[in-house]
């Protein structure tokens, strides 16, 4: 259908915005000729930036410019202007659901959910407890008549500037040209990080190796952490954390020769960009939001019985003894054996995703 319009509605996190690109790659395939747009908040349109299946992207901000019941209206004013067909939501909400339906949407699909189910016209039913958020994005694919059984790969594309960014900022950091090993330590939840001690023991290994530069990476926020690692490393890390935007730091994370990292949107950035990638879990389940990359360059370390519920998405968890429980000797590992090309194991009781 030519003049088919369809508006996806975006989860709020940047890694599950990249868990719906499957989505919308399934979509545009089955759809070549439509005109695809999405909506999300402001932090999730870095992520998309340059994906080739979307004709726009529409900003909802909800705790910024678009808080306001009057706010709202003009959005849903806009949208209307646009005459779309169709509106997927991927995640279970009563705020986007009427705005959609106030944006005069005929067709809105949504998961069948007690909160907003009444403002949906086509009710899927909510995924498995266990589903991976990538495939539970696929079965809103079913009411367009599009099947998807399993997720392809993530997608994101870095853009020719920033890869020059990027290369300049390496160079800047004397690594340019350099092999080196990326170790993001930070994550939205406390109980969801690696302890800072283990990640300096973990660098003080590479650097005594002497094969490979370590550069530590992560927002503005993460800048305590940051220096706690550093602090305990004899020999000093690359530090590009809280010096890039989200855009260089993929660039960056594009030319590293492996990314150890905790369940956070940067880990599957790096797996959209096929960087080997060790993926450390303590309260989050790699079943649900476990890393989607090629199995012999992803290995996932998780020690579940070490917390006493999986997944646990209290951020007020007292300590994380899931993430304590992993040990340097098993992540130094893990990596070495990427590093010399043998392919991934998964570690503990943790769960290859593929």
């Amino acid at each position: 259908m030519s003049d088919e319009r369809l508006l996806i509605v975006l989860p709020n996190w940047f890694g599950e915005t990249l868990f719906a690109t499957p989505f919308l790659s399934a979509l545009r395939r089955a759809r070549p000729r439509a005109v695809i747009a999405a909506m999300g908040v402001p932090r999730c349109q870095d992520v998309l930036a340059h994906n080739p299946t979307l004709h726009e992207f529409v900003r909802y901000d909800e705790e910024g410019a678009h808080r306001s019941l009057a706010a709202k209206w003009r959005l849903a004013t806009l949208l209307r202007a646009r005459r779309f067909d169709t509106a997927v939501i991927l995640r279970r909400s009563l705020s986007r659901a009427l705005l959609l339906a106030t944006a005069g949407i005929p067709r809105r699909i949504g998961f069948n959910h007690w909160k907003s189910r009444w403002a949906l016209t086509d009710r899927v039913a909510p995924p498995g407890a266990s589903t991976h958020k990538a495939a539970s994005y696929l079965r809103l694919l079913e009411p367009l008549g599009i099947t998807q059984r399993e997720a392809p790969a993530y997608a994101y594309y870095p853009s020719d500037e920033e890869r020059h960014e990027a290369a300049a900022m390496l160079r800047e950091a004397g690594v340019e040209g350099r092999l080196f090993i990326v170790l993001h330590p930070g994550a939205n939840w406390a109980h969801k990080q690696w302890p800072p001690a283990q990640f300096a023991q973990l660098g003080e290994r590479f650097t005594r190796a002497g094969t490979h530069a370590v550069v530590l990476t992560g927002s503005p926020e993460d800048a305590g952490l940051i220096r706690a690692i550093q602090q305990q490393m004899r020999a000093q890390p690359v530090v590009l954390a809280g010096r890039t935007s989200l855009r260089q730091l993929a660039a960056c994370l594009e030319r590293a020769g492996l990314v150890v990292s905790n369940d956070t949107g940067v880990l599957h950035i790096a797996c959209a960009l096929k960087r080997p990638v060790v993926a450390l879990y303590g309260p989050t389940s790699p079943a649900i939001t476990g890393p989607l990359g090629d199995p012999a360059s992803t290995v996932v370390i998780h020690h579940p019985d070490c917390c006493p519920r999986i997944p646990c998405l209290n951020p007020r968890h007292p300590g994380a003894p899931g993430m304590a429980a992993i040990s340097v000797e098993e992540v130094y590992t893990a990596a070495q054996t990427l590093l010399e090309g043998e392919g991934s194991r998964v570690k503990g009781e943790g769960s290859r995703v593929a």
